[in-house]
């Protein structure tokens, strides 16, 4: 089978070396737009359930990534100096670039195809396929060029994040939250590294816009935000990989495929789906 896929992260990657240990005769190829040694954000995180799943699909990709991890048994909840620890809540974290890295090599290893650099916007670029796999994440334009082949449904969520880095490293994960003046800040925050972490900061949009994002320069942004969770932080700094604030799109697709085409990982579903969300509340 001629297998062509959409997206060099971890959907897409980890497809792809199930495709090929499931037959090593598949053809498959991953085109990426990015550099081989690019990626945006910093470390990310699996739950204990999730590299269950991991192992029980690919035990020798999860005996790859696991002498790599960071890990810890609780994660943390804290509003201003109180911080409760949750016990029986095991996580495991990495960087994203060593993560990818991996990935890399380990689908290498198993004959599957990578280009980089190749920006990609028609399927008929792609060619002949007898599969064409969208793993190009939440912005996928294979999906919003299909929207309604898929019947997608995208819904903005309000609240603003910015994804950030911290030279401190973070004992578990933890959710911070700060009262201020200009209303309540969030971070998530853990290590991936010895002497890495993620700060993820969150605010409502009220406060982002009490607080004067809007109008700050990303140092005065980052300056502000060390202010805030400044007792966390303990003297380090906060660390931008071109860190720009965000929201949060809830992403739901009533078909996940047409034709010999198929959605994988954030270009299906990112973030709590708009009709989970209102079964929940």
């Amino acid at each position: 089978m001629k297998i062509r896929i959409l997206g060099a992260g971890p959907a897409g990657l980890s497809f792809a070396a199930l495709m090929k240990r499931l037959d090593p005769s598949h053809d498959v190829a991953i085109v990426e737009r990015s550099a081989r040694d690019a990626t945006w954000g910093f470390g990310v995180v699996f739950s204990d359930r999730a590299l269950e799943f991991l192992r029980a699909d690919d035990e020798a990709l999860y005996r790859t990534l696991t002498p790599h991890l960071e890990t810890w048994p609780h994660i943390t909840v804290a509003r201003n100096d109180t911080a409760i620890p949750i016990a029986g809540n095991g996580f495991a974290s990495i960087g994203r670039l060593e993560l990818l890295t991996l990935l890399y090599d380990y689908v290498e290893r198993l004959g599957v195809k990578l280009h980089f650099d190749q920006e990609i916007t028609t399927l008929a670029q792609l060619g002949d396929a007898d599969l064409v796999v969208g793993a190009n994440g939440a912005f996928s334009w294979l999906r919003n060029e299909h929207a309604d082949r898929f019947g997608t449904t995208i819904d903005w969520r309000s609240n603003r994040f910015i994804w950030y880095g911290s030279t401190k490293a973070f004992d578990s994960l933890t959710l911070t939250f700060r009262e201020t003046d200009a209303g309540v800040f969030c971070a998530h925050h853990y290590r991936y590294r010895p002497d890495r972490s993620t700060f993820l900061v969150e605010v409502e949009q009220g406060t982002w816009q009490r607080a004067g994002f809007d109008a700050m320069s990303p140092d005065d942004t980052i300056r502000a935000c060390e202010r805030v969770f400044a007792k966390e932080l303990d003297g380090h700094r906060i660390l931008s990989n071109h860190s720009q604030w965000r929201r949060f799109p809830a992403i739901w697709n009533e078909r996940w495929s047409f034709d010999n085409v198929v959605l994988l990982g954030d270009a299906l579903r990112d973030f709590l789906d708009p009709k989970l969300r209102q079964r929940l509340e």
